[in-house]
């Protein structure tokens, strides 16, 4: 239970501090919100479930976004309100299943964070308040976020049975035993394209190239010529990885589903369409699910919360508005 509960709390901090998640206050939401009744629709980038989603907010988030001298495109744009939209709903769904968080549990895990700080070199002369701060955030702003967390560590801890995620580890273990893929692979990037008709050419172009690769092309040489990925150079080589935590998800699955020596049909992933060629692999150990359950507890737990979350997106009456 102690490892449930504080991982993602940390994994939480490690994405505000790398990624500049900025998170939302409670209070200040509701002042907000009390604030800007009568405010132009023009300063409301989405509506959840009849909450506003604040352009000030979407704005906070897309000055951190710059500062990284990050590309910003329609796309980025849209990710970031639905990232915003997302937050809204864990706030939402926590009030309703009504879990106590004691202050005394939230101070807890402020103070295995700040513990957590020290311990970073980067970072082990710097205060949480100034680290903070330079995200825009603060530490009551903080606390509201490791309260929602906990709260919903507690919920799935009630819904979430030993017996899954045996079955869970007995599915995946692959996921655990230390077995890697080595494999190249040809990508053309998504990212940065703002309509379905340049989306639908690059769904044409990776067709070809796996035409080309049917037809006996050098694998090597299609990755030179075609790949926007810097491994390209390298004849699309990406080297070892194991199955989780690694890769991104939808590449990993199709990679250690392979025989060596086999190429993919084309893959789609946050990153646009890749084609895979598995080159190596590399035997895992034998081990059983006492061996490992608490990385099985960690795993498994974060996708049920992916899926809640995409299930509640998935109901909630979602209007962008930007």
């Amino acid at each position: 239970m102690y490892k449930r509960i504080v991982i993602p709390v940390i994994l939480l901090f490690f994405v505000l501090q790398t990624s500049c998640l900025l998170l939302v206050n409670e209070n200040s939401e509701a002042k907000t919100e009390e604030s800007t009744e009568t405010a132009a629709e023009a300063d409301v980038v989405a509506t959840v479930n009849g909450e506003k989603v604040f352009r000030k907010d979407f704005d906070r988030r897309m000055n951190v976004i710059r500062r990284m001298n990050q590309e910003v495109t329609r796309s980025t744009e849209i990710m970031v309100v639905k990232q915003l939209a997302m937050k809204v709903l864990l706030k939402q769904f926590v009030k309703e299943q009504n879990i106590d968080v004691s202050d005394n549990e939230v101070q807890g895990e402020v103070e295995k964070i700040k513990y957590f700080l020290k311990s970073n070199p980067n970072n082990s002369e710097k205060p949480l308040e100034e680290i903070l701060k330079a995200q825009e955030s603060s530490i009551s702003e903080l606390e509201d976020e490791v309260r929602r967390t906990l709260a919903l560590s507690k919920y799935l801890d009630t819904v979430v049975s030993d017996d899954e995620k045996r079955s869970y580890f007995d599915a995946n273990k692959s996921a655990f035993n230390g077995e890697k893929v080595k494999a190249s692979h040809v990508l053309i990037d998504t990212t940065k394209l703002e309509t379905d008709a340049e989306l639908e050419k690059v769904r044409q172009k990776i067709e070809e190239i796996k035409k080309e690769l049917d037809n006996g092309a050098d694998f090597a040489e299609m990755a030179r010529k075609y790949s926007t990925c810097p491994s390209a150079e390298n004849g699309g080589d990406i080297g070892f990885f194991q199955r989780k935590g690694s890769i991104v998800e939808e590449f990993a699955i199709v990679a250690f589903s392979m025989e060596v020596g086999e190429i993919s049909e084309p893959v789609e992933t946050q990153f646009g369409y890749h084609i895979i060629k598995v080159t190596d692999k590399e035997e895992g150990k034998d081990i059983s699910y006492e061996d490992v359950a608490d990385m099985v507890d960690f795993v498994y737990i974060q996708i049920k919360t992916e899926t809640l979350l995409k299930d509640l997106f998935d109901k909630a009456e979602v209007e962008i508005t930007l």
